[in-house]
């Protein structure tokens, strides 16, 4: 049997220690060949490689999910990241914020209990709990309800927000693969350019023309409610009668169309009409289905019911009962 020694030469690899002095990461206490203390462990240390990279993963599937309910402007701010609040109880966060349209900008950081923000750092949500956009008052309520030492900041780069916030949302980046390089879009007005300057809508251009056009009269009120945004109707005008035709005795339209009115009335007088009267003239003695005679039974030999006297007239041959 051959049998194999490893000498770990490293000393980053053994700490020695008396006793056992808590879990230390990638480290496994016990009694080796170097004696009594800290050995690295190759399995312990895949296994917080591996809870690392999950959380790793967890953690950008969890910003990729706050990125939709940011403004669509700077939703896609390459700063945007996770830090952890630590709290002391005596010292509290020791954290300077200010409210701002992104959320809690960081105006300055005490050395205790010592914070990875900095001064210019904002932070967008606590928690998942999106602070941009609300008020000083909620965002400070909201903060403070989940203001814990551990809990979760995403926070980006103000700078870099505030930037992204004044570029013209219609215009988006492109990849040109016949040139290699980067050119811009305008969605509104289908114009493109190497830079975004050349593609963005002009905004003295915008203010210039609003200027030229004249200042629009108030709304009425009273106006608004009967009409709406639609544009009230005046008094229509008078219709012009129509020239008389020699053909029809000098009337125009107007009296012939009151000349026939009259006689459909003349027609449908009392209610009933004249051309019901006509059909009710017409088909006055009608039957839907009239009666038709009875038969006379008592030549074929019947005198009566229950009398039997038929059978005897068939069974004698003769036409008369009575023979």
């Amino acid at each position: 049997y051959i049998y194999t020694y490893t000498l770990y030469s490293n000393m980053a690899t053994f700490e020695p220690a008396v006793a056992f002095a808590g879990a230390r990461p990638g480290k496994v206490f016990k009694l080796g060949n170097q004696g009594l203390g800290y050995y690295h462990d190759a399995i312990q240390a895949a296994a917080d490689a591996e809870s690392q990279q999950t959380a790793g993963a967890e953690t950008n599937s969890a910003l990729e999910k706050l990125r939709k309910h940011l403004p669509q402007s700077w939703a896609n701010c390459t700063s945007l990241r996770e830090e952890y609040l630590k709290v002391d109880p005596k010292l509290g966060c020791g954290l300077d914020l200010e409210a701002s349209d992104f959320g809690f900008s960081v105006a300055g950081v005490q050395a205790k209990p010592g914070q990875s923000l900095k001064a210019g750092d904002v932070v967008v949500a606590i928690e998942y709990r999106l602070l941009a956009g609300l008020s000083a008052p909620q965002m400070q309520a909201s903060f403070v309800k989940r203001r814990q030492d551990g809990a979760k900041m995403q926070v980006a780069t103000l700078e870099e927000v505030q930037y992204l916030s004044t570029l013209d949302p219609n215009v988006v980046e492109c990849w040109d693969n016949q040139h290699q390089r980067y050119y811009y879009f305008n969605k509104k007005d289908a114009r493109s350019g190497w830079t975004r300057e050349e593609v963005s809508s002009s905004v003295g251009t915008a203010s210039s023309s609003s200027k030229e056009k004249k200042a629009a009269a108030p709304i009425d009120l009273a106006s608004f409610l009967s009409h709406g945004f639609s544009q009230q109707k005046g008094v229509p005008a008078p219709k012009k009668r129509k020239k008389a035709d020699a053909s029809s005795g000098g009337k125009d339209e107007s009296d012939l169309a009151r000349q026939e009115k009259q006689r459909w009335d003349a027609w449908n007088a009392g209610g009933q009409g004249g051309y019901t009267e006509q059909f009710f003239e017409k088909y006055k003695n009608c039957q839907s289905n009239p009666p038709k005679p009875k038969p006379d039974k008592r030549l074929q030999g019947s005198v009566g019911p229950g009398q039997g006297m038929e059978y005897m007239a068939r069974w004698t041959g003769s036409q008369n009962s009575f023979n």
